[in-house]
């Protein structure tokens, strides 16, 4: 190694002395080392073949000569007056152009610029060229080929290489009065012009366009219809005052303020009016209203009436302040409640959250005041955990056994209404309010359902049948149906039945042969006109959630209330005392009416809708008494009394041990234990 990679020689043998005998074998290393080291220096006279990178780091070359083939080195003068890239005086015909650039390039490369001088011939129109004797390419202005006249004779050109087969030209000056000739120019930084610019010549003009920063907006002045358009999003927008003689506008105009000063008449059209009183006017004469507001689908969100002072709003109105003066929303009570329907989140079901083996009219191990209706098939019913967002538990239908669906077959899920708590529908009168149901359902059988709203009375009972669908299945879906009122028949004011909700699954010929659609008088065939699917397959399911029933034409979003105001509307039709764990007492006292017999009163928590007349026990063995000493006496009977709409009492019964007038405790035998009062539910 005669360099140690950096360009440093250190001899290997430094340290002859004097005196002594020298080493050959050194002697011959070091002349060697030598030697390598010369041969890898260069040599002034070009002998030298360089075989790498030279670093010269600060140091420059000096000197140097100008490079004249394309493998020379290229001084900074010859870059300076590009030289290279001059051709002089374009050769060849007038559509099929030579240069000869020096030095001679030996290959079309992308980016290589050429300057030339065209001849004394003007192009006819595609035109080619050929550099250096290289083959033939196209000319061409911004992509296009020329056409005649574009490369005009004695006029000074450049050319850059944007493919190594065509070559993007413009015109340069040749001398001080010549133009700069651009056919096309993106220029994408700033530019400042200090002279007067001017597109065109008067009778001759080009279309002009400023393109904005919003897509598809622009200003364009279209030379053929001598106008000045504005684009898309693109407004005039002036700073100062404008005095237009006349305006007629054909599309949309837009303005940061409008100052109209001038009222408007009773027989405009369409005004935009002011006066000092009333402030801005905004006045119209149309067939249906007198002034319309839409949205961006040209659907109408708000709207006065021709004629009236009314405003009627198709959309939500969402209020931040305060609401002052109002005496109605969505055309029913501003507080309270607004749906009807009981339970339609399906959180409450006291009776037990499934039962199976179901095949006839009942209400069922399920969510509350919803009664299984009907006659076709063995279901499990059941309180179910899957539901849409925002809710937790929905009623579902499971057909487990299926049966042939004659003429007379029909399955439904339905809920009853009181007649005293719909009086503010005000059917029978000309202000009868239209209801809306809304909810969400799944199913596995898509298709036409029916959704039976009848109505019944002391004077007349009716069936209003509408239809929704299902579209995907097993897939919960939001569905709105709206109902007239009726004009003509008044519900009951009591405590009895005056409307149902009916949620047909299946129905036979008799019941689908009317027409859905409309109110009309009691019939078979009106039940469920219009359903098209039957649920009517083992593991077939239909399951729902979110019923509301509420005044408007238009739905809300569903009204969620506390579980425990749910309990309370529900134990009005149900009350259920149910234990809550082993052996513990369920807070009633009673007082012992023989050895065997006592009394336990109950009091309900809520006034239920008629008298209870009877319970339902889980059995007698389920519970126990204790009395005054503490012992502890099983039940052999659990019994109805007597009572009112208040509370009842209870008759237990024990095999002995009980002194007659001694207090005594009903306990649960058992966490099953529970005692159903019946009676109250519709």
């Amino acid at each position: 190694m005669a360099r140690n990679g950096s360009g440093t020689y250190s001899n290997p043998y430094p340290n002859f002395v004097s005196g002594t005998v020298i080493s050959s074998t050194e002697v011959d290393t070091n002349n060697s080392q030598i030697a390598t080291a010369l041969t890898q220096s260069i040599a002034v006279d070009g002998q030298s073949v360089v075989t790498g990178d030279i670093p010269l780091a600060t140091h420059k070359f000096t000197a140097m000569k100008v490079g004249t083939a394309s493998t020379d080195s290229l001084s900074l003068g010859q870059a300076q007056a590009e030289a290279f890239v001059w051709c002089g005086t374009a050769g060849g015909g007038a559509d099929a152009i030579t240069l000869s650039p020096s030095p001679a390039i030996t290959a079309y490369a992308a980016g290589q610029r050429f300057v030339w001088m065209a001849s004394g011939s003007t192009n006819t129109g595609a035109t080619t060229v050929a550099i250096s004797g290289l083959g033939a390419i196209a000319l061409q202005d911004n992509g296009a080929a020329l056409t005649a006249g574009q490369h005009a004779a004695g006029k000074m050109f450049m050319g850059i290489l944007n493919t190594t087969s065509t070559v993007q030209i413009m015109q340069v000056q040749v001398s001080g009065t010549d133009p700069l000739i651009i056919s096309s120019l993106t220029v994408d930084g700033n530019s400042q012009f200090n002279g007067t610019i001017t597109a065109g010549v008067d009778d001759t003009g080009y279309d002009v366009k400023f393109f904005g920063a919003t897509s598809g907006a622009y200003m364009l002045w279209d030379e053929s219809a001598d106008d000045l358009l504005l684009v898309g999003a693109a407004g005039l927008n002036v700073a100062g005052s404008t005095v237009l003689a006349s305006v007629d506008v054909t599309a949309v105009a837009t303005a940061a303020t409008f100052e109209p000063d001038g009222d408007t008449s009773a027989g405009d059209n369409a005004a935009l009016g002011y006066t000092s009183v009333l402030g801005a006017i905004l006045t119209g004469q149309g067939s249906t209203n007198d002034v319309t507001l839409v949205n961006d689908a040209d659907a109408t969100v708000l709207g006065i009436p021709t004629g009236t002072t009314n405003v009627e709003m198709a959309g939500t109105l969402a209020v931040t302040g305060g609401i002052t003066g109002a005496t109605s929303i969505n055309n029913g009570q501003i507080g309270g409640r607004r749906n009807i329907v009981d339970n339609g989140a399906m959180q409450v079901s006291q009776r037990g959250t499934s039962e199976a083996s179901v095949t006839s009219t009942q209400y069922a191990n399920a969510p509350d005041r919803f009664k299984v209706n009907g006659n076709n098939g063995t279901w499990t019913v059941s309180q179910d955990t899957n539901a849409p967002d925002g809710f937790s538990t929905s009623f579902k239908f499971l057909l487990t056994a299926t049966e042939t669906i004659g003429s007379t077959s029909y399955m439904s899920l339905e809920q009853k209404i009181e007649g005293q708590n719909l009086q503010y529908l005000a059917y029978g009168t000309s202000s009868a309010k239209t209801v809306t149901v809304s909810f969400y359902v799944k199913s596995n059988v898509t298709g036409t359902y029916c959704l039976n709203l009848y109505q019944q009375s002391d004077a007349a009972t009716k069936n209003f049948p509408k239809t929704y669908t299902i579209n995907s299945a097993d897939t919960w879906e939001y569905k709105t149906i709206s109902y007239v009122g009726d004009t003509a028949t008044a519900l009951d004011n009591d405590n009895t039945v005056a409307l149902r909700t009916q949620f047909i699954l299946v129905a036979g010929s008799t019941y689908t042969s009317g027409s859905a659609g409309s109110r009309v008088a009691y019939s078979d065939a009106t039940f469920a006109a219009g359903q098209a699917v039957q649920v009517d397959a083992v593991d077939d399911y239909w399951q729902i959630t979110g019923v509301q029933l509420e005044v408007g034409t238009t739905a809300t979003d569903f009204e969620s209330r506390s579980y425990g105001e749910e309990l309370a509307t529900c134990q009005r039709y149900l009350y259920v005392l149910r234990a809550h764990t082993d052996d513990k007492g369920m807070g009633l006292t009673g007082q012992a009416y023989s050895t065997t017999v006592a009394i336990v009163p109950i009091v309900f928590p809520v006034t239920p809708r008629a008298k209870i007349t009877g319970i339902e026990t889980t059995g007698a063995d389920h519970f126990a008494l204790t009395v005054a000493a503490s012992s502890r006496q099983e039940s052999t009977g659990v019994a109805f009394g007597s009572g009112g709409l208040d509370g009842i009492w209870l008759s237990v019964t024990v095999a002995a041990n009980l002194a007659a007038g001694n207090a005594v405790t009903l306990w649960s035998a058992n966490a099953n234990a529970s005692i159903f009062f019946t009676g109250a539910e519709l």
